[in-house]
C-alpha cells in the first residue's frame, strides 16, 4: 500500500510540474512563436528564396506581422504588411460566396443548370450545376492546365485583350473532362463561368456586387477587384528568376543581385472569377474572422457551414477543407507569374497563418508547412544554408549501397553521372543529393538534407533522410 501512495504521490507531483510548465510556456510562447518564425523567414529571405509579408494570429492576438524583401525591387521599396498582393485563387472563395450571397437572395439556386445563366451553352454543359462549378465536379477543362502556368505561352496569352472570353469561348468547343458530378478536377474556367453568373444574376459589374456585398462588410478597405488599366496604389511587383546553380542557392543569393525578372502585369478584366482579388495580409485577416463566425453580417453560420462542407475529395465552396498536422484546416493557395500566396486556418487551434511573396520562385508550401510547425509545436527544420563542396569518387563511392529503413523499406544510394548521388526509397521518390561536406548533402525534393554515418572503414553504415524536421534512418 505505501508503495502504491509513494508512486501515486509521484504521479501527481509530476502532473502538477506538467501543468505548470506547460502554464509558463504558454504565457511565453507568443513572444518566442513570433520571433522564431521571423529567424525563420528571415533565413528565407537573406538567402534570396522570400519576398514578401507574414501575418499570424493565435487567440486574436498577432503573434507575427512582419514585411522582408522588396515589395519593387528596382526602387528598393520595402515589402510591409501594407502591401497590396495579387491573391490569384485564394480570389474563388469570394467568388463563390458572392454566389451564396446571390442564393441568400433568392435569385438563384445552386442546383440551376449553368445554361439557364450562359449564352450558346453548349450541349455538354446542360446537365452541370451551379454548385458542381463551386467544388469543381463540373468536368469543364482547366484552362490553366493547357496554358501551362507561367510559361510563354501563357504569358502571351494572358496579356491580350478579353482573355476570359477567349477562355470561355475556347471551353465550349471541348469536350468534358468527365459526366458533370462524377468526378473532381480543380478548374480555374469553372470560377471564370462563376463571376460571369454572378455579373448576369446581380444585374450590375461583378466588381461593385464583391465590393458592395463582401469586401465592405468585412472591412476590407485595402482590397479590390483588379483592374490592369488602373493598378492599385502600393501593390507589390511581381518577379520570377531562372534557374541557379545549386552553389549559388545553397549560400544564398542576394534579392539585389540582378538575377530577378520583373514580370508584365497580366491583363485582367473583369470578371475573372479564379483570380480577380488584390488585398494585403492584414485584410485577409478580417476574411478569416468572416469565416471563423469572429465577424457577423457578411455571411450566415449556416452559408459558412455550407461552404467549409467538403465533397469526397475534399473541396468545399472556395476553400481546400480537411486536415493538415492531425488537425482541422481550411486552406486555399494562390499563384500567378510573380504573386504566390497561401492561406491557412486552424479553427480549433484558433491560429491563422497567411503568406504572400511576390517571387514566384518561393518555396511557399515549404515555408507554410514550416511555420504552421513551428505554431503547432510539431518538429520542424530552419531552411538549410551552407557551401556546395567537390567529393572524390572515393568519397562518394563510399556512400553507396543498399540499406534498409525501420518499416522494411529499400533505400538505394548511387552515383549517378555528373558527380550526382541519388537516393531512391523503394516505392516513393528518387531523389538527387547536393553536396555540403562528404558526409551531409542537401536533399531538395523534402527540402532537408540526407545525412551519412560512416565507419571505422570509411563507408557509410546508415543515412538519415532528414526533412520536415522528422529522421527516417536507413541502415546497412
Amino acid at each position: 500500500m505505501k508503495i502504491l501512495v509513494r508512486l501515486f504521490v509521484r504521479l501527481w507531483i509530476s502532473l502538477v510540474l506538467v501543468a505548470s510548465l506547460s502554464a509558463v510556456a504558454f504565457s511565453q510562447s507568443d513572444a518566442e512563436l513570433g520571433s522564431t518564425v521571423d529567424k525563420y523567414l528571415s533565413i528565407r529571405s537573406d538567402m534570396g528564396g522570400f519576398s514578401g509579408a507574414v501575418l499570424i494570429v493565435r487567440n486574436g492576438k498577432t503573434i507575427i506581422r512582419k514585411g522582408y524583401g522588396f515589395a519593387d525591387v528596382e526602387k528598393r521599396t520595402p515589402y510591409t504588411p501594407e502591401t497590396r498582393h495579387e491573391v490569384a485563387s485564394i480570389s474563388k472563395m469570394f467568388t463563390s460566396a458572392a454566389v451564396i450571397k446571390l442564393r441568400d437572395m433568392r435569385r438563384l439556386t445552386l442546383d440551376d443548370p449553368i445554361c439557364k445563366f450562359v449564352d450558346d451553352c453548349p450541349a455538354a454543359w446542360q446537365p452541370i450545376s451551379i454548385g458542381q462549378l463551386m467544388d469543381h465536379t463540373s468536368g469543364i477543362p482547366d484552362y490553366e492546365s493547357k496554358l501551362g502556368l507561367g510559361s510563354d505561352k501563357y504569358l502571351e496569352f494572358m496579356q491580350k485583350p478579353d482573355a476570359s472570353k477567349r477562355i470561355i469561348d475556347e471551353a465550349k468547343a471541348l469536350p468534358l473532362d468527365f459526366a458533370p458530378g462524377k468526378d473532381w478536377n480543380y478548374s480555374n474556367t469553372g470560377y471564370i463561368l462563376l463571376s460571369r453568373i454572378v455579373e448576369r444574376v446581380a444585374k450590375e459589374p461583378f466588381a461593385k456586387f464583391i465590393q458592395k456585398e463582401l469586401l465592405k462588410p468585412a472591412g476590407m478597405k485595402d482590397s479590390g477587384v483588379i483592374d490592369s488599366t488602373h493598378l492599385p496604389a502600393k501593390l507589390a511587383a511581381p518577379y520570377s528568376y531562372s534557374d541557379l546553380a545549386w552553389d549559388k542557392t545553397l549560400a544564398g543569393v542576394p534579392l539585389t543581385d540582378g538575377h530577378l525578372k520583373r514580370l508584365p502585369q497580366l491583363s485582367l478584366t473583369s470578371p475573372e472569377g479564379d483570380a480577380f482579388l488584390y488585398t494585403t495580409v492584414d485584410d485577409l485577416y478580417k476574411w478569416a474572422q468572416v469565416v471563423t463566425g469572429e465577424k457577423a453580417g457578411v455571411l450566415t453560420s449556416e452559408d459558412l457551414k455550407e461552404i467549409l462542407t467538403p465533397n469526397s475529395s475534399g473541396y468545399g465552396f472556395g476553400w481546400f477543407v480537411g486536415k493538415g498536422f492531425d488537425r482541422k484546416r481550411y486552406r486555399h493557395t494562390g499563384g500567378l507569374p510573380g504573386y504566390i500566396s497561401d492561406f491557412a486556418i486552424f479553427p480549433d487551434d484558433k491560429i491563422t497563418i497567411i503568406l504572400f511573396s511576390n517571387l514566384d520562385r518561393a518555396r511557399l508550401s515549404n515555408t507554410m508547412r514550416d511555420v504552421s510547425a513551428i505554431m503547432l509545436g510539431t518538429p520542424y527544420d530552419m531552411p538549410v544554408r551552407g557551401k556546395v563542396v567537390t567529393l572524390s569518387d572515393e568519397q562518394f563511392q563510399n556512400l553507396t549501397g543498399v540499406f534498409k529503413m525501420a518499416d522494411g523499406k529499400t533505400l538505394t544510394v548511387s552515383k549517378k553521372p555528373g558527380d550526382m548521388l541519388t537516393a531512391e526509397l523503394e516505392g516513393r521518390f528518387t531523389a538527387g543529393l547536393i553536396p555540403l561536406s562528404d558526409r551531409e548533402f542537401y536533399f531538395p525534393l523534402g527540402d532537408g538534407k540526407a545525412i551519412f554515418t560512416l565507419g571505422e572503414d570509411g563507408k557509410a553504415v546508415s543515412v538519415n533522410m532528414r526533412y520536415s524536421g522528422e529522421d527516417h534512418i536507413a541502415k546497412r
